[in-house]
């Protein structure tokens, strides 16, 4: 809306320029496969089985045990909004991975909660802003969409994570925008926007589709890497120096930037 207020802007982990709720059915689909990773990743270390396939049976055996009877108020519901929180940043994968251990071994929750933090008062504060801003941001979508999106997605897995899809609660809302908030301009500046390759919370396609609304903005993507955040979190010198030399000295790369990625580390 300002494109001469803006001088040298980067855009970390970048959200598509979609409506909400789009965005978070996509966001859902990413997260199964993420899901799947982790299964793959555990699998022959933390007791949680050798073949992915075992791993997955463990999670869902914690995940009907909470349903059927809680552990001091967390159930279901908190479970999954814990899994969410821990997919998106792999620093997290072993404490996920020991939560769900200690919960078949003694059944208790002790292990998962400080692992994800899930329900500090910041956290609600920011589940419910964020709620706010994507229901304010745009029409919202059809009650019978929801129930088919999420009849879509139970056909590619029957136990999805389904926490993430926010803008769905928008349906309700008695504040009801009759368009979404105009992004883009032809006389916006370049913008620099950063990717993890295998982000599942802000997958690599949002940050394609939002360069192809920002003429001359230049990508940098981290490859082999499944984390959500990356300029100055993931302490890769390539994406750093890249981004650095931009907001510091104004210099740009003339085409997109791959920098290699991590990969996933060992499990502990």
């Amino acid at each position: 809306m300002f494109p001469r207020r803006v001088g040298r802007m980067v855009l970390d982990s970048v959200v598509g320029p979609w409506d909400w709720y789009d965005f978070d059915v996509l966001q859902s689909r990413a997260l199964l496969r993420q899901r799947d990773t982790f299964f793959a990743w555990a699998a022959g270390h933390y007791g949680l089985g050798g073949m992915p396939t075992e791993v997955r049976a463990s999670y869902l055996r914690v995940r009907k045990g909470l349903a059927a009877r809680p552990v001091a108020g967390f159930g279901p519901a908190e479970f999954d909004r814990a899994v969410y929180r821990a997919l998106g940043r792999t620093e997290r994968w072993a404490p996920l991975a020991n939560g769900l251990r200690g919960c078949l071994t003694d059944g208790g929750v002790g292990a998962l909660r400080p692992a994800v933090a899930f329900d500090s008062p910041d956290s609600r504060a920011y589940e419910a802003a964020n709620r706010i801003v994507k229901c304010a941001d745009g029409p919202p979508p059809g009650r019978r969409a929801i129930v088919t999106d999420i009849r879509r997605t139970r056909r590619l897995d029957p136990r999805p994570v389904l926490t993430g899809m926010e803008a769905s609660t928008c349906a309700f809302w008695h504040h009801r925008p009759a368009r979404r908030t105009p992004l883009g301009s032809p006389q916006a500046p370049p913008v620099f926007l950063v990717a993890s390759a295998h982000d599942p919370v802000t997958p690599v396609e949002g940050a394609r589709s939002v360069q192809r609304l920002l003429p001359g903005s230049r990508l940098v993507v981290l490859d082999d890497d499944h984390s959500h955040g990356v300029f100055a979190s993931r302490g890769n010198a390539c994406v750093d120096g890249t981004v650095a030399a931009y907001l510091v000295d104004g210099t740009a790369p003339t085409a997109e930037v791959r920098c290699p990625g991590p990969g996933l580390a060992a499990p502990e």
